[in-house]
């Protein structure tokens, strides 16, 4: 089911949420209104009103510095993603300084690896998984330059450059796949939701005498909170939903050097 909605496009999910928000908001609001009348809930403002305030600033507090560690995280991944690409083009210059024989060999394999990770990878990243598909075009490419045979000292020069760059791809490659991996632990969830619920649940505390208004403040607390935490989801996955890090980098890169010539 919920893999279901995780392909629905992204202004579904955020009216699906606000609709969310405003039925349970209203039906909440009904049962509370049922049991403690507006004028018996007035009574206790003062309390109400203080305990509110402390538990909204305490959440605002921990959801902010969550949002801002996943944002922080996220444009790092963003950032990895463009220096891998980065690194790749200069791998492919760096290769007509090698001995001519070896040449062509090297910028195939460094297509191949472009290719297998726009194509394949970037699709298996959704899923928090990396692509096996990948991980053996980059060992082809390894044994491309395994094969080089230096007979100047420019040529070992160069393959000492590139096998540097070369291991900063691998490094890079790392730290894409573990930002993939790594998610916000159940534990931080938890809180978040209860957090969430508990300052959603002080808003029906308070004795607003037309129940239209009532519900509109409560439903627009309600609301803020689970955007904001749908937020916090997508950009938990870097690699899927919206906003997401897409393989530009690697785009790129396959439209400068179509052909290893």
């Amino acid at each position: 089911m919920w893999g279901l909605i995780q392909e629905w496009p992204t202004e579904f999910r955020l009216l699906a949420l606000i609709a969310v928000a405003i039925v349970s908001t209203a039906i909440g609001l009904l049962i509370v209104r049922r049991l403690r009348p507006a004028d018996e809930l007035r009574r206790g403002h003062d309390v109400v009103g203080y305990t509110f305030s402390v538990v909204s600033v305490i959440y605002g507090v921990m959801l902010g510095f969550v949002l801002s560690t996943i944002w922080g995280q996220y444009s790092h991944t963003d950032e990895v993603a463009q220096q891998e690409g980065i690194s790749l083009r200069n791998l492919y210059r760096n290769s007509y300084m090698l001995p001519a024989t070896n040449q062509v060999a090297i910028r195939v394999s460094l297509i191949a690896y472009a290719h297998a990770v726009a194509d394949d990878e970037w699709k298996t990243l959704r899923h928090r998984q990396y692509s096996q598909v990948a991980q053996d075009a980059l060992q082809r490419m390894w044994c491309s330059y395994y094969a080089v045979a230096p007979t100047t000292e420019a040529h070992k020069l160069w393959l000492a450059e590139s096998i540097t760059t070369l291991n900063e791809i691998a490094k890079l490659r790392g730290m894409r796949i573990l930002a993939a991996e790594q998610s916000v632990s159940w534990l931080m969830w938890v809180l978040l939701l209860a957090g969430g619920a508990i300052t959603c649940g002080f808003m029906y505390a308070f004795g607003v005498e037309r129940f239209r208004a009532h519900l509109l403040m409560t439903a627009s607390v309600a609301a803020l909170i689970l955007l904001i935490l749908l937020i916090i989801y997508e950009l938990d996955n870097p690699f899927w939903g919206d906003p997401h890090i897409d393989p530009s980098a690697f785009l790129r890169f396959i439209k400068a050097y179509p052909t290893p010539e």
